[in-house]
């Protein structure tokens, strides 16, 4: 009797893995669509320059002019110095940039222009804050060209 049972399960968990693995298959199917409708397919060689997202890092270390809705949403442009594999790099830092210099290529926007000739200088920090130059409260202080 107790076999029976036993069977009988197994032989209802047969037919029922086959409509699971189905549905798992065109659960995949519609997220891949999903996902291939947003993806940009990114690739960056040595000595590239490119922007720099700081969503979630803290910015201490790096020019900032303004906090909250009005601060810059990338930083640089800094050279790709190692090309780590398809979706890391590793960036060409300033020597005080307290930020570990591995990145996502999701957190990179490709510099358009010229390269600088020298990297983007840092302000002062003063106890984990940047300390405002006047040029840069200047260029705050402007709307439009008007004061």
């Amino acid at each position: 009797m107790r076999v029976a049972a036993v069977a009988k399960t197994m032989a209802e968990r047969d037919e029922f893995l086959p409509d699971v693995r189905y549905r798992l298959e065109q659960a995949q199917t519609t997220q891949k669509r999903h996902y291939d409708k947003q993806h940009r397919a990114v690739s960056y060689k040595l000595g590239d320059w490119v922007l720099l997202r700081l969503r979630h890092r803290p910015v201490a270390s790096l020019d900032v002019v303004a906090t909250a809705k009005l601060k810059p949403r990338y930083f640089g442009p800094y050279r790709i110095v190692e090309v780590i594999n398809d979706v890391a790099v590793r960036l060409e830092l300033p020597p005080r940039a307290r930020l570990h210099d591995v990145f996502h290529v999701s957190l990179l926007k490709p510099w358009v222009g010229a390269p600088p000739t020298t990297r983007p200088p840092l302000p002062v920090v003063h106890n984990g804050a940047t300390v405002p130059e006047s040029e840069h409260v200047v260029k705050a202080c402007l709307a439009r060209g008007v004061r």
